[in-house]
């Protein structure tokens, strides 16, 4: 371009490079290497990754449009006489993170492009971003019980967990979506690690005490919520979690109690801490809540080997012959656990009227997608367990059962198939 090269790098810089330089270049000697200074040189950004550049259609223009792959356009003057502008501003690849608040017109959003960002969505305008050395993976705006100024929980790749604070919300004109950018700011207030892998979701408790983290590391972390968020404990479940559903309001004689959706096809179902484990931990003491969850299958090893127990006191009560025979008759075997060979992976679930709950899920049948119902029986304090089921020959479902195997219903009340969903599946249900 008029005697230059152009070189345009993923390091965010613009170069212009003498060509008849380049063109008439000899090497002296054994070195093959040829060195040179650039001729002009702009640096755009150092969180700058451009990808693409083209020209303005205008005629002898020095304006070019760049595209940064880390979510900008910008607007360059390869004279070099003037600055760069950036055109637009955006997440860079799919947002993994969105959340609105409940006292205003703002919207939160996080990606791995290692941003979090403030829209006001009446005005169609962001208000604010902010940058970190990681990418977010899950954010929810905190309930106004918990925070009136305005508080985003950010979970992020490393497993580290945010608070960010919107700074003075309320000069934001939230009822006509104008806005005023001036003083618009998120300011960080604290941070914690309760992970070793990407924070996947978090969920406050519905009267917001507790917040719920969970993680692909196969662990949800609870901690009290106050000015500084305390760690209570953690629990391990069957996969890496896929979402956390708090109890409603309406759920208030069941307990309050938390559904973990896992990627592996597990639905885990635990009480909430109790009050006293709010105190934080002594640093010797471990996080580790062991008395959450158990699992079916050892839950109901344990229940066959009580019966087993049972049995064999009453034969050796027994001095007949014949009675003996006929308690051995009496004793059933439990039946098998249905374990699929290839769980069904879930998408999203929900509790709906109390003792009920709803899982959207993906089937290993092709163009299938399915919507299913599930009874909850009643659970004792801590006592919850987990088994798989199987209905009319689609996919596994991985549901909560009372403490007395003769008491489950092991199959869902009610399903909907929904066809030709394979790259569509349904994320996302909200009921009211």
């Amino acid at each position: 371009e008029d005697g230059q090269l152009m070189t345009i790098g993923s390091d965010g810089v613009v170069r212009g490079w003498d060509f008849e330089s380049i063109d008439a270049a000899d090497s002296n000697g054994d070195c093959s290497r040829f060195e040179m200074e650039p001729m002009n040189e702009m640096v755009v950004g150092h969180n700058v990754c451009l990808s693409s550049v083209v020209k303005s259609s205008v005629p002898e223009s020095f304006i070019w449009f760049a595209q940064d792959s880390s979510g900008t356009i910008w607007k360059l003057d390869l004279s070099f006489t003037n600055t760069e502008k950036c055109l637009f501003n955006f997440h860079a690849g799919a947002i993994q993170g969105l959340d609105v608040s409940k006292k205003s017109h703002l919207m939160a959003t996080t990606a791995l492009d290692r941003s979090v960002r403030i829209f006001d969505f009446l005005a169609k305008t962001e208000l604010t971003s902010s940058r970190f050395n990681q990418g977010g993976t899950a954010l929810t705006w905190a309930p106004p019980l918990v925070n009136h100024s305005g508080l985003l929980v950010t979970g992020f790749e490393d497993g580290v967990v945010r608070l960010l604070e919107l700074f003075d919300p309320q000069r934001l004109h939230v009822v006509t979506g104008h806005h005023c950018k001036e003083g618009v700011d998120l300011r960080f207030k604290q941070a914690f690690k309760p992970h070793n892998a990407p924070v996947t979701a978090v969920a406050y408790e519905r009267n917001g005490d507790i917040l719920a983290t969970g993680s692909s590391d196969c662990t949800v972390f609870f901690f009290a919520v106050g000015e500084k968020y305390s760690p209570i404990g953690f629990v391990r479940v069957p996969g890496p979690v896929q979402g956390l559903e708090w109890s409603p309001h309406f759920h208030v004689s069941l307990g309050n109690t938390l559904l973990i959706l896992c990627q592996s096809g597990h639905v885990v179902e635990v009480q909430c801490p109790d009050s006293e484990a709010k105190e934080p931990a002594k640093p010797t003491k471990t996080f580790h809540l062991l008395g959450l969850p158990k699992m079916e299958i050892a839950r109901r090893q344990a229940a066959r080997e009580k019966k087993k127990k049972e049995k064999n006191e009453e034969v050796k009560e027994s001095t007949e012959p014949e009675d003996k025979e006929e308690v051995e008759m009496k004793e059933e075997e439990l039946p098998p656990i249905y374990i699929p060979d290839h769980p069904s992976p879930l998408c999203c679930g929900f509790y709906s009227q109390p003792g009920h709950f709803w899982l959207s899920m993906v089937h290993t049948q092709p163009n299938l997608h399915t919507i299913m119902s599930v009874k909850r029986q009643q659970l004792g304090r801590c006592k919850q367990s987990i088994e798989s089921v199987k209905t009319s020959n689609l996919s596994q479902l991985y549901c909560m059962y009372d403490e007395d195997p003769a008491q489950r219903q092991d199959e869902p009340f009610n399903f909907l198939p929904v066809k030709d969903t394979d790259d569509d599946p349904v994320l996302s249900i909200t009921f009211r």
